[in-house]
C-alpha cells in the first residue's frame, strides 16, 4: 500500500492498523510489528512510543497504558538518512514518499469511502485541516519555502490523531 492511501484511511477512520484512541498497549503491540523506543514520564503517567516518524502516546501507567493520541511526522522523511521509511515499508508493507503534497492526499481522501468533512484553521505558517468526526488533523506547510530537507509550500508536515 502507498503512504498516501494509508493516510487517507487514517483521516477517514481515526485508526492506524485498527488501533486508535482508547486502544490498549497490548492491542497496539499486536497491530504494529515495528521497532520502537519507549519514553516514560512517570511523574505524569505518560508514555511516548517512538517508531521513527510515527509516534503514539499513552496514559494510565504500567499495566494500564491506553492510547491517547498519535502522529505521523512526514516532515522527518524529507531528510531521512536513518532509513525510517525503508524500515517502515519492510515491517508494514506501506511505502511513504519523501514528500507528500496536500493536493495528492486531498485527492486520495476524496475517493475514500466515508471521508469526513474537514475544517480549515490557519496555524501561523501552516494550514490545519481537521476532521472533527475522527479527531485527525493534517498540518500543511503554508509558506513559500521550496522543498529541501523539509517539506515545502503545499506539502503535508504531519497527520495527527487526538
Amino acid at each position: 500500500m502507498n503512504g498516501i492511501s494509508f493516510m487517507a484511511s487514517f483521516i477517514a477512520t481515526g485508526r492506524l492498523y485498527g488501533v486508535g484512541v482508547g486502544s490498549s498497549i497490548g492491542e497496539v503491540d499486536q497491530a504494529l510489528k515495528v521497532d520502537f523506543i519507549d519514553v516514560v514520564d512517570e511523574e505524569y503517567g505518560m508514555l511516548r512510543r517512538d517508531y521513527g516518524f510515527v509516534e503514539l502516546y499513552f496514559s494510565g501507567g504500567p499495566g494500564k497504558w491506553s492510547m491517547t493520541s498519535g502522529m505521523i511526522e512526514l516532515h522527518r522523511l524529507a531528510a531521512d538518512d536513518q532509513g525510517m521509511a525503508a524500515e517502515w515499508r519492510r515491517d508494514t508493507d506501506v511505502e511513504f514518499p519523501e514528500y507528500c503534497s496536500w493536493s495528492e492526499l486531498r485527492e486520495e481522501l476524496s475517493q475514500t469511502p466515508d471521508a469526513p468533512d474537514l475544517d480549515l484553521r490557519p496555524q501561523g505558517g501552516y494550514l490545519e485541516y481537521r476532521a472533527p468526526e475522527t479527531k485527525v488533523s493534517v498540518l500543511v506547510v503554508d509558506n513559500q519555502e521550496e522543498r529541501d530537507d523539509c517539506p515545502g509550500h503545499g506539502d503535508v508536515w504531519s497527520v495527527s490523531l487526538g
